[in-house]
């Protein structure tokens, strides 16, 4: 069964080079959109196995609009900020697999989007780095936080996620919860942090107060 992909970036150059890449190696390009907004409308109608979705977008960019995509479709964020910050918050709202602009080749883009049709994760080199770093880190930081502030499992879990910067919200679609639940918990890791909103938490929480 052919693979059906989304192509989402705002230059029509480089959607243009993207659709040439998947449809030279078989893949069937159904649908384009040149911001996130425009990219849920899309992605909604057309409904694609796999959506390569820029970062850097007008109107709303990628990271904004992962999360609502990632019910939809496997998704692979495309940009050139290989920073921990966009990778770890890209993985964190559903991202499938990520891929840099810097140095992307025809083997990459067919690889990532078969794989991830596939079911299974794709990083580029960059990426699969600081996830490695993420996951020696959470494992340090998460020991120290047993120790020093007696958090449960959940309520750690609260505060990777709160680090990363994502709202009651999101926290609240990954881990499905309430949005209310997700308050209640972390007005209990406040009162256990000793601290009185998010971001005396977050840093706190990183060892920075």
């Amino acid at each position: 069964m052919t693979i059906r992909v989304a192509v989402v970036d705002d230059n029509p150059m480089v959607r243009a080079g993207l659709r040439a890449m998947l449809e030279l190696g078989g893949l069937d390009v159904v649908a384009e959109a040149a911001d996130g907004l425009a990219a849920l409308d899309t992605v909604a109608r057309h409904r694609p196995d796999v959506t390569l979705l820029d970062h850097r977008m007008p109107v709303a960019d990628g990271l904004e609009v992962i999360a609502r995509l990632a019910d939809l479709t496997r998704v692979i964020l495309l940009t050139s900020d290989d920073s921990s910050e966009v990778i770890s918050s890209a993985l964190a709202q559903g991202a499938s697999g990520f891929l840099s602009h810097n140095g992307l080749s025809r083997e990459d883009v067919l690889q990532a989007v078969r794989a991830v049709h596939a079911g299974e994760g794709w990083l580029a080199p960059v990426a699969a780095a600081v996830a490695v770093r993420q996951l020696r880190e959470r494992a340090e930081r998460e020991s120290a936080a047993r120790i020093r502030f007696d958090l449960t499992r959940r309520e750690r879990e609260l505060m990777d996620l709160l680090v990363q910067g994502l709202t009651n919200g999101q926290i609240a679609a990954q881990l499905v919860l309430s949005e209310k639940t997700v308050k209640n918990h972390l007005n209990h890791v406040y009162a256990k942090l000793g601290v009185g909103h998010r971001t005396q938490a977050v840093a706190r929480w990183q060892g920075r107060a």
